[in-house]
């Protein structure tokens, strides 16, 4: 499959924007998509996700949507017989105008340059009996942003060892209810607005080296939300029934904070507990009972992939 990705170039990108926005690069791709496998459908799902190849100018080559090894070699097979089909006509290839990127209404526009990018990563932890069959490793990843001051809020005002600090109830509700989620088998919805129980977190400086400052982070959270909604994917789409879901999680961690660059430059967060529920895409309909589960919160790099936005951005309020 190496040998065939060469003919490519690959990209990567959240679906629900392109497929429903109106910037010049959400319209190439609906384009696209309206070429492809789910072209025209709006049942089960109006979704577009997918993989398609393409030229330049919209052009499909060909599009799927498994991830399964043997069809994915076939179809880009296919793909470039039918790129090698195309060089073949007398038609020069088109000339386009590079994309405006202050024209696109990409949500990377907030990276938090100056302030704190977590990556978010969750996992079920172990369990008796203990799970097996494709569930079994399964993990997920998202980010959390902290604008400058916001991370600054993370500390003690009086940066002096001992001195002990309350994070804001604001920016404890954000982790919980947006990153603090069951997405370990699948996507999921975040918990809404007053659906956490219990938010507590407690920084504590234990030491103090030059310009840099050690915390000691504690804490606890607890969401819960019961209502009304679909646990089985497509199959139960149109038949929602009484559902409850939460999450109950001790914190610890410890961070280190450069006085001087005025950013963290470490940053570990391990939450631990209990798990129970489901949502309509998260895979758990068989899985419902409470269950161990975890995530650990660290400090991202830079490079592009580590700019990602958060699942749930739309919903910070940062706009």
């Amino acid at each position: 499959m190496a040998a065939l990705a060469r003919f490519f170039i690959p990209a990567a990108d959240e679906v629900g924007r392109l497929q429903s926005g109106n910037d010049e690069e959400c319209l190439l791709f609906q384009k696209i998509a309206e070429q492809g496998h789910y072209a025209g459908r709006t049942k089960p799902s109006s979704t577009r996700q997918g993989t398609y190849a393409t030229t330049a100018d919209g052009q499909l080559l060909i599009s799927w949507n498994t991830n399964d090894p043997r069809v994915v070699t076939s179809k880009l097979r296919q793909a470039i017989a039918k790129w090698q089909e195309l060089r073949k006509s007398e038609e020069p290839p088109p000339d386009l105008p590079a994309l405006d990127e202050e024209k696109l209404n990409r949500e990377e526009r907030f990276y938090p340059r100056n302030g704190l990018v977590l990556r978010v990563n969750t996992r079920d932890l172990p369990r008796d009996p203990p799970q097996e069959g494709r569930y079994a490793q399964a993990w997920n990843q998202d980010f959390a942003w902290f604008q400058k001051d916001e991370a600054r809020q993370l500390m003690p005002p009086a940066l002096t060892v001992d001195a002990t600090h309350q994070v804001p109830r604001a920016l404890v509700d954000r982790l919980a209810r947006m990153h603090l989620v069951d997405n370990v088998r699948g996507q999921t919805t975040h918990f809404p607005k007053g659906a956490a129980r219990e938010l507590t977190l407690t920084s504590r400086i234990t030491a103090l080296e030059g310009d840099v400052v050690t915390l000691r982070l504690e804490g606890r959270t607890k969401t819960l939300e019961e209502g009304r909604w679909s646990i089985g994917g497509f199959r139960d789409a149109d038949r929602p029934t009484a559902q409850s879901r939460g999450i109950e999680l001790a914190l610890l961690g410890r961070a280190r904070y450069d006085i001087k660059q005025e950013k963290f430059v470490a940053f570990e967060l391990v939450a631990a507990g209990m798990r129970h529920g489901g949502t309509q895409y998260n895979g758990r309909q068989r899985d419902l009972d409470p269950a161990p589960f975890g995530a650990l919160l660290t400090l991202a790099g830079e490079t592009p992939a580590e700019r990602v936005p958060p699942e749930h951005f739309w919903a910070y309020g940062w706009k």
